[in-house]
């Protein structure tokens, strides 16, 4: 009778669930690498909107050291001090409700004013709570202003508009409205009568935010690599060992 040798595998071999658990290790190990790569990205995308936010900070600072500039047609530059020409139209004017100031509530005038070619522009002239003035104070005087990006908002539904008191500055609503063409620009008003209170020019957040951002980006990226080193170190120590 005959016998049959069979060879014994070769050392290196894995065995099938050692080769499942290898290609899972692999998995994990490219898994971590891409949060990694992913973390630095984002760092320094925070990084870059940081330059962006410090140019952009420092364009607006010139554009309002310039001189007042008379402006009565076309597209206002933004950021910039204007005497408006034109005429107000006071009759379209809108009051956005629910505005704080020093813990009162009120309103903030929102009122149109036409340039000599027609365009509208919308003026913040501040904010108004009624105490004993059921009307706030008409608008008169050519308006100096600073014109601004205009004001974000987010509404879960459509408000309906109550007389004048709109909740956000919807530009199609307000067209609609007040039967007017569609509002160019957004300005808010540096000189305010009695009894209605200027508000301070919004500017752009610093670059503090985005920097700590990217270094907590950062941070995170250092320790996700760190990890990946280890997790690579004990997944080798273990194919090793297991060869």
């Amino acid at each position: 009778m005959s016998t049959i040798f069979i060879p014994n595998p070769p050392a290196h071999q894995l065995k099938p669930n050692q080769q499942i658990l290898r290609k899972r290790q692999y998995a994990a190990l490219i898994f971590l690498a891409g949060l990694v790569c992913l973390t630095f990205v984002l760092g320094a995308w925070q990084l870059w909107r940081a330059n962006q936010k410090q140019s952009l900070i420092e364009q607006i600072s010139t554009q309002q050291r310039l001189p007042e500039l008379t402006w009565s047609q076309g597209s206002p530059p933004a950021w910039r001090v204007l005497l408006l020409d034109g005429e107000w139209l006071n009759h379209a004017e809108i009051m956005l409700d629910q505005r704080m100031l020093d813990g009162k509530l009120g309103y903030h005038l929102i009122t149109p004013f036409r340039l000599k070619d027609g365009s509208i522009v919308m003026v913040n002239r501040g904010w108004w709570s009624p105490g004993e003035l059921m009307l706030p104070p008409a608008a008169t005087e050519a308006p100096r202003v600073t014109i601004q990006p205009w004001p974000r908002f987010i509404e879960l539904g459509a408000t309906p508009i109550q007389g004048r008191v709109f909740q956000n500055l919807d530009l199609g609503r307000f067209a609609a409205w007040a039967h007017l063409p569609m509002p160019m620009a957004y300005g808010v008003a540096l000189d305010a009568p009695a009894g209605i209170y200027p508000l301070t020019v919004d500017r752009p957040m610093g670059v503090a935010r985005h920097l700590a951002y990217a270094l907590s980006w950062w941070l995170m990226s250092a320790l996700g690599a760190y990890l990946w080193w280890q997790f690579y170190l004990a997944a080798r120590r273990g194919y090793v060992s297991k060869g």
